[in-house]
């Protein structure tokens, strides 16, 4: 009724109005009115199910990447962590010739997080590829590459990595713009690569989950050509992945739907899951608002989730400086790219950045790393406040949050909260803009009281109250 009002006012004002003025009056009348979150922690709705929680790093660097936050990430229970098998790994130095200890290395610190890895394939030994050029995507001996991969694959399952997923290749529709050595011009030629790829990582472990294309875009051709060739042709295809960097959730989720619409059109591949293996915010224009990133990952995960996706590696953990001689395998012009972007430009994207700080991203992982019991429905959302409840090492956990650019400086919420009664709670703020504690306790108290603890939530705010 107070937006009718509002709208009324607004025509008599003249035949032209401004509809962004518009909405914010609207908003500021309904703004005013608290809005209220109702969630019974006695009445669960399903179990929380984020195989989605994942993470990725790399390619950046042979050296150590995941060791220095072992303990770190472990707190944020990834279900697995996705890492660049690139050629700084130097896992094939000459024919017939295995060498697997920075691999080896990188690959228990990911088990030592409690993450199973999930491998995109991005090597190019010189003994198969003596020309240095992406647009060169065959090796040049096919018999040769599948014994790389069977033997990979076997030394894997071996040493007991446990691989979620072995990825052929890595955003093969842009090559080095992607970091990676491999610019498919044609699928034909990418499910050449893709066949053979496959047939030696099943030969070394039959159990092993292989897919791909792992492209940049959703939408490369590369997606439709893979999946209709493992369709026709009897290719294994267990997993498809893509990428995607945009400051918008939804369009996140949207491909979701999409993939599966290509999917749905070969009954035979009904069973292969989703995999969003890169993921983030716009890198080109990133939005810096403090809160912005922690809260675009609740939304971003919340949509993931409700979606059923399988797995989707945020990408990624922590930002490196690259030395430009350890990318020989890439053209002058690569090399250049790589140690332009990550050893001058302005990076956001990682959870700690390249002297290992803290990002705000951090936390709002750690709060949905909690959610591994019972959901409950949380009612009431309006506007852009939203909300997840759940179960969690013995707590009941709740987590609101406000996905909005501009509206009001402030929403009031209030909540409703039914069977917990009688035990201690906390309610605490992520203050993303700290430059310490962003975590800050703002009201400790009994649950019953939690109706007369007031929520301000202003753009990008995030709020959780846990329950003892």
């Amino acid at each position: 009724m107070r937006f009718c009002v509002s709208l009324c006012l607004a025509r008599r004002a003249g035949p032209v109005c401004d509809l962004s003025l518009l909405l914010a009056a609207g908003w500021m009348l309904v703004g005013a009115e608290p809005v209220w979150l109702q969630v019974d922690f006695s009445k669960p709705d399903g179990q929380w199910q984020m195989p989605a929680l994942a993470l990725g790093q790399g390619g950046l660097q042979g050296d150590p990447m995941i060791e220095p936050h072992i303990k770190e990430v472990r707190q944020l229970r990834p279900r697995s962590l996705r890492l660049f098998l690139s050629e700084y790994y130097r896992i094939y130095p000459d024919h017939d010739t295995y060498d697997w200890t920075k691999l080896d290395r990188e690959l228990r610190a990911v088990r030592a997080t409690g993450a199973r890895p999930a491998l995109a394939l991005a090597m190019k030994p010189p003994v198969l590829y003596p020309t240095v050029d992406h647009f060169l995507v065959h090796p040049n001996n096919y018999e040769e590459w599948e014994r790389l991969c069977e033997a990979l694959a076997r030394h894997c399952r071996e040493s007991g990595f446990d691989v979620a997923v072995y990825e052929v290749g890595n955003e093969p529709d842009i090559g080095e713009s992607g970091g990676t050595p491999h610019f498919f011009q044609s699928a034909a030629d990418y499910n050449r690569f893709y066949t053979h790829t496959v047939t030696g990582l099943l030969r070394g472990d039959p159990e092993a989950q292989v897919g791909g294309p792992a492209v940049a875009s959703a939408d490369s051709f590369l997606v439709e050509g893979l999946i209709e060739h493992c369709a026709r042709q009897g290719v294994p295809l267990h997993v498809l992945s893509w990428h995607l960097y945009s400051d918008s959730p939804a369009v996140h989720a949207g491909n979701i739907a999409k993939q599966r619409a290509r999917l749905a059109r070969f009954p035979q591949l009904q069973g292969v899951k989703l995999f969003i293996s890169e993921w983030n915010m716009d890198l080109m224009r990133p939005n810096l608002a403090p809160g912005f990133q922690p809260c675009f990952v609740l939304e971003t995960m919340r949509r993931y989730a409700e979606a059923g996706l399988d797995m989707a590696a945020y990408y990624h953990i922590r930002d490196c400086f690259v030395d430009p001689a350890e990318f020989d395998w890439m053209s002058p012009g690569g090399r250049r790219f790589m140690a332009h972007w990550w050893n001058v430009m302005p990076q956001y994207s990682a959870l700690f950045d390249h002297h290992g700080r803290v990002r705000p991203a951090w936390y709002a992982f750690r709060l949905l790393g909690q959610l591994e019991g019972p959901r409950y429905e949380v009612r009431g959302e309006r506007g852009g406040i939203r909300a997840l409840a759940g179960d969690g090492d013995g707590y009941k956990h709740l987590i609101v949050w406000r996905y909005e650019d501009g509206g009001p400086e402030e929403v009031e919420v209030r909540l409703e909260v039914d069977g917990a009664g009688g035990r201690n709670s906390r309610v605490v703020q992520l203050d993303a803009a700290a430059p310490v504690n962003n975590l800050k306790v703002l009201h400790f108290g009994r649950s019953d009281d939690l109706a007369q603890v007031t929520l301000r939530l202003g753009p990008w705010d995030v709020r959780w109250v846990e329950i003892e």
